[in-house]
């Protein structure tokens, strides 16, 4: 079946999911230039999710207790509080909210899905996690209503470098040039088969122009 990944801001405890803009869980089904789920993630960047501790976290990696990473050392404490340590993704999955709902390229799915929640709770089935985190008397109230957003600059804070997809050359690692990949899902990731993200603990943000004293990135390499 292979890995299936999500967006997680460890500080918010939310998380958006590529499923719900009708896109592929695995690691390179939604990291191409421009589309949606990285346009939502990106207006998230530009405001509540601004200097937030955030990654794409894969269902088949475990956090080691001893983790050095700053960001895994937030969600290896949910997990403990979730009752599964070390187990990021169900902790996230069951106790973080689904934030895709804002946004309105991901309502087909999302309403499908809080339709199915809405008729399990008509039937006495309480214990259904609520997802979305929605009030279930007005369950659709300020949903859809984001576009999500690019931005010509994706930004690494801590360590002031900047890319940009029309001037940073993207290679593979065998040095073949990728004009349809964004680097954001490879530089955040931390997964099984993708090892950990050469920024993840890292603040990332999105900006227009690049910030004064950055450094714009001449190519950047992706394992993929």
């Amino acid at each position: 079946m292979g890995e299936y990944y999500n967006w997680v801001n460890v500080d918010k405890r939310e998380y958006i999911c590529p499923n719900d803009f009708d896109y592929g869980n695995k690691l390179h089904e939604s990291a191409w230039p421009g589309n949606a789920l990285l346009c939502a993630l990106r207006e998230l960047l530009s405001g509540e999710w601004a200097g937030d501790h955030i990654l794409f976290i894969g269902d088949e990696r475990p956090i080691p207790e001893d983790t050095d990473n700053e960001t895994l050392k937030i969600l290896y404490r949910h997990t403990l509080e979730a009752g599964y340590p070390g187990n990021a993704f169900d902790s996230v999955v069951e106790t973080y909210r689904n934030v895709s709902c804002l946004f309105r390229k991901a309502e087909s799915e999302v309403r499908s899905e809080i339709q199915f929640y809405l008729k399990g709770l008509e039937k006495g089935m309480a214990d259904l996690p609520n997802e979305y985190g929605i009030d279930a008397s007005k369950p659709f109230e300020g949903l859809f209503m984001r576009e999500g957003h690019d931005f010509p600059f994706t930004v690494n804070h801590t360590k002031k470098i900047c890319y940009s997809l029309e001037r940073t050359k993207i290679y593979s690692l065998n040095h073949e040039e990728r004009d349809n990949v964004d680097p954001l899902p490879f530089l955040m990731c931390y997964g099984r088969a993708t090892g950990r993200g050469a920024w993840l603990g890292d603040t990332i943000g999105v900006a227009d122009e690049i910030p004064e004293g950055y450094v714009l990135l001449d190519e950047i390499c992706v394992d993929g």
